[in-house]
């Protein structure tokens, strides 16, 4: 067993590498919202279930990882909102707030902020 004592959280995620300004912040959530759109269209059926496995789970993960809680927050409900008006970027290419994977879409805003 180690005795070494864990180093302090900082806070600091990967996006704060980059030099800060305004519009490094808004690329890095438009970005998180496109990688997400376009992850949650690789999908994976699951028998027996109408909410497939997609690679919007993991995105959202790695979205709320490397920008933070913010920014995290941020880029997936612009993927949210942008998806509940039209765009066919939710699994199955399908879009609008009905469905039976759009609980899932909305706790994915929780899990960024995590």
């Amino acid at each position: 067993m180690s005795t070494a004592a864990a180093a302090p959280r900082t806070g600091a995620v990967l996006a704060d590498l980059l030099p800060a300004t305004r519009t490094r912040d808004i690329a890095l959530v438009v970005g998180g919202a496109v990688l997400t759109g376009l992850a949650a269209q690789l999908s994976v059926p699951v028998p027996g279930s109408p909410v497939p496995v997609t690679g919007q789970t993991f995105a959202a993960l790695l979205v709320g990882t490397a920008l933070g809680p913010r920014r995290g927050f941020l880029s997936l409900a612009i993927y949210t909102l942008v998806g509940m008006v039209g765009m066919p970027w939710f699994s199955a290419g399908s879009s609008g707030p009905g469905g039976a994977s759009f609980g899932y879409v909305l706790g994915m805003l929780l899990a960024a902020t995590v």
